[in-house]
């Protein structure tokens, strides 16, 4: 896989070729059904397959004033769209500049291109794709204007998901993030198709979870964080996974004021500070509470720490 991060220099031999455009935040079922349809699309016309994609994510331009905290890191979903083999993955960087252009200015000069762009044969995308300045361009516009720019359109329809209350949902990055803000984490991991993980570097906390025999490693991210509680997961450090009760909260027994993600890694006893791990949230298993000291507290946790190792025995 070649990845770029300037689509003017596309390479000549990949041209003609079948393309899915997309923020992909998140890379979940319905972003895997689209990038599947796409490799099998090229594999069948013996053609190249590429992925475009942004960063930042636009809304950071478009709406400066509202946090927006990705689903994975950049890192993350070159991994996650390198699962579908494409021959090229173009990461554009996300400028104002880029952003102006307009929707026929972006078909004409980029999708298919005369010789610089990435001169597709097929665009393949979802049903809510839009393009070009203001979203003005969509899937209808798309259809309609593709052929005169040289090059076919295949739209995949949504992807549904029952979830675990028999919800049925059409999967998106937003109610992806509405399940994470909810503690659904289960759920969240349904429309994924796979748990939602936190990639980032091991900070130093309070330690105070060391003196009182529940040592943790604390994660610094810029990820979007799941709603307060305690969940059971697991961590991965370098390529090994381990067991994990997992915390998000303001430590409300010691009057904490910052939200912090911490996991105590079981069976585990290696120095973790400064090494980057990934932490994944399989079940939610109670809410955040406020003890009357360390000595209940300790208790809840030997608790919650074998309520972790049923429901992670039962995933296996």
């Amino acid at each position: 896989m070649q990845v770029l991060t300037d689509w003017r220099l596309f390479p000549q031999a990949s041209r003609g070729g079948v393309l899915c455009v997309g923020n992909f935040d998140g890379v979940h079922v319905g972003h895997a059904q689209m990038l599947a349809t796409g490799r099998a699309e090229a594999k069948a016309r013996g053609k190249a397959f590429t992925i475009m994609t942004f960063e930042p994510h636009p809304s950071v331009f478009l709406k400066p004033g509202v946090p927006r905290f990705p689903l994975a890191t950049l890192a993350q979903r070159i991994e996650l769209l390198g699962t579908f083999s494409p021959d090229v993955l173009v990461v554009v960087p996300t400028t104002p500049e880029f952003l102006a252009m307009g929707a026929e200015d972006f078909l004409r000069d980029i999708v298919r291109g005369n010789g610089a762009g990435l001169g597709a044969a097929l665009l393949v995308e979802g049903p809510t794709f839009t393009y070009g300045q203001g979203a003005k361009g969509t899937v209808d516009t798309l259809q309609a204007q593709g052929a005169g720019y040289g090059f076919a359109t295949l739209i995949v329809p949504a992807q549904e998901q029952a979830l675990t209350d028999l919800t049925v949902i059409n999967v998106s990055s937003s109610v992806i993030r509405w399940l994470i803000g909810q503690g659904r984490v289960a759920d969240a991991g349904r429309a994924l198709g796979r748990p939602y993980v936190l990639r980032g570097a091991v900070v130093e906390g309070a330690k105070r979870g060391k003196t009182i025999g529940f040592p943790t490693a604390n994660l610094r991210t810029e990820q979007l964080i799941p709603a307060a509680g305690i969940y059971a997961g697991t961590v991965t450090v370098e390529g090994r996974v381990h067991g994990a009760a997992i915390s998000v909260g303001d430590n409300p027994t010691f009057a904490g004021r910052t939200t912090t993600v911490e996991a105590h890694v079981l069976d585990f006893s290696e120095d973790l500070y400064g090494r980057t791990i990934d932490i994944a949230f399989h079940r939610w298993v109670r809410e955040m509470l406020v003890f009357g000291g360390a000595g209940p507290l300790v208790a809840q946790m030997r608790r919650d720490v074998e309520w972790t190792r049923r429901v992670l025995a039962t995933l296996k």
